[in-house]
């Protein structure tokens, strides 16, 4: 009897601890399964994220998402697409889960849809116009032909004027597409454009608006969807028809806010965004990201960059929770590291759009947004701060360019080299590397992201140099420039 007593003790024993194994395990898998349908023990929550993708499976904002059992895709409204029609440089929208790795997670919808569709026209030397709305170009944009539905790269200078193209991108505060992807193709699609209705609606047209770009829509004989749904001022549109002679005659509208709802996010989750930073004015604040608003807090971290370099027509990645209809940031990321230089303009070349500072040329271009023209600056006199970024042929590209009064030279770049015994960083690399000597610089002039002294040991630890695809630590440094390196006074992390 003294033994079986022991035994069903044993047993109850063992079936609380299976039964807490249960709960455990039901509880660390977010309720999810794999791509085959397994379940699976990985810490996840909900996520909604919007950005562009890479292939493999579906990758956006670093996150590797693969295909949850019973996932859906639509590819420009069209449902149940197979995931090879997910292409490079493709906006999503994708529903999931995200695992606790925050570099993993699964999808259960994603949808992808270009922002403008139709003949190219105006074509420069990195931009062109389809439907009334200017598209740029930059060193990340993947052009694609898509012929008889076979994909093929191509480049920026096989465009020409009359061709089809779809583009998908975001918008910067001008309204103007920042292209992610250019596919020409070759099977005369309907042309597309999305927009905010900016009058109102008569029954027969009303004017589509994005920031300072807006074109006439007829819209008398077209449908409306989602069944039932009506046409006010202020609402997004998706429009598919055709466009001729500054008109787009629309057959199908689509109201983007109620055809998308799945992708809104409930109070609470997680949710990310990409794109061109509008509407800023202050941090902590309130500014727009691809239409959502996106609220920073002195607890936002910041990374390939700092609250300084969060400015109108950056683009960033915001990562956070929804409250009361604003993206409250954990975390805004740069998608490019940002450069700042200042220092005294040594040459200008107002034909050439450069400026000469530090020693290195920094190319203007059509998007960069001058405070001061370069024809009011004059070299080896003024003094000029450029924010910037180095595309992928090393070419440093100006976002903003002013002039600036008196004080120490400063750079803030990614590290390159360092050596915590000489105490000497390199700023950049190849071409426009900058060495930096920090030898005579105070230890409490050492300081963490936060502006707080650490000393020189403590912030050299804290110092990666860039090494193959990984980004070097973001610093900045105050001193003086001369002779082609920096003597600085003072040194900051930045992220």
């Amino acid at each position: 009897m003294k033994r079986r007593n022991e035994n069903e003790r044993e047993a109850s024993v063992i079936g609380i601890i299976a039964l807490a194994a249960l709960v455990l395990l039901s509880s660390c898998s977010g309720g999810g399964s794999s791509g085959g349908g397994a379940t699976t023990t990985t810490a996840s929550s909900p996520v909604i994220t919007t950005g562009t993708m890479t292939t493999g499976s579906v990758i956006v904002n670093g996150v590797r998402f693969t295909a949850d059992s019973g996932a859906t895709i639509r590819v420009d409204d069209n449902p149940g697409r197979p995931e090879t029609e997910l292409r490079d440089g493709m906006q999503v929208k994708v529903k999931g889960q995200i695992n606790d790795d925050r570099i993993t997670g699964r999808f259960e919808t994603v949808e992808a849809e270009p922002e403008v569709r139709g003949k190219l026209t105006s074509l420069g030397t990195g931009s062109f116009a389809v439907n009334g709305q200017i598209v740029y170009v930059d060193d990340s944009t993947v052009f694609e032909d898509r012929i008889a539905g076979v994909f093929s790269a191509i480049t920026f200078t096989a465009l020409g004027n009359a061709n089809e193209v779809e583009v998908h991108g975001g918008r910067d505060d001008q309204g103007r597409v920042r292209a992610t992807r250019v596919e020409r193709r070759d099977d005369s699609p309907l042309d597309e454009v999305k927009g905010t209705i900016s009058t109102v609606p008569n029954g027969a047209t009303f004017t589509l608006t994005n920031g300072t770009i807006s074109i006439t829509v007829s819209y008398g004989t077209a449908t409306i969807t989602p069944a039932g749904a009506t046409l006010s001022q202020g609402d997004f549109v998706q429009v598919h028809g055709s466009f001729s002679a500054g008109t787009f005659t629309a057959s199908l509208i689509n109201r983007e806010d109620l055809e998308d709802a799945e992708f809104e996010p409930t109070e609470g989750q997680e949710f990310e965004v990409e794109g061109h930073i509008n509407g800023f004015t202050a941090h902590p604040g309130e500014f727009q990201v691809e239409g959502r608003t996106v609220r920073t807090t002195l607890s936002t971290r910041f990374e390939g960059g700092s609250s300084a370099d969060l400015d109108n027509n950056v683009k960033v990645e915001a990562e956070g929770h929804l409250s009361i209809g604003a993206l409250v940031a954990d975390k805004i990321k740069f998608k490019s590291a940002q450069v700042r230089i200042e220092a005294l303009a040594t040459a200008i070349d107002t034909t050439a759009r450069t400026v000469t500072v530090m020693g290195r040329t920094v190319q203007a271009n059509d998007l960069t947004r001058f405070d001061d023209a370069l024809n009011t600056i004059t070299a080896n006199t003024d003094r000029v701060e450029v924010r910037a970024y180095v595309d992928k042929a090393g070419t440093i590209i100006a976002i903003r360019l002013k002039k600036v009064g008196g004080g120490s030279d400063a750079l803030q770049a990614p590290v390159s080299a360092k050596n915590a015994t000489a105490k000497t960083l390199t700023l950049l690399d190849g071409g426009n590397a900058i060495a930096v000597s920090l030898s005579g610089t105070p230890e409490d002039h050492f300081l963490n992201y936060v502006h707080a002294p650490i000393g020189s040991v403590a912030f050299f630890g804290a110092v990666t140099p860039a090494s193959g695809t990984t980004a070097g630590t973001l610093v900045k440094v105050k001193g003086t420039f001369s002779a082609g390196s920096i003597t600085g006074t003072e040194a900051e992390l930045e992220n």
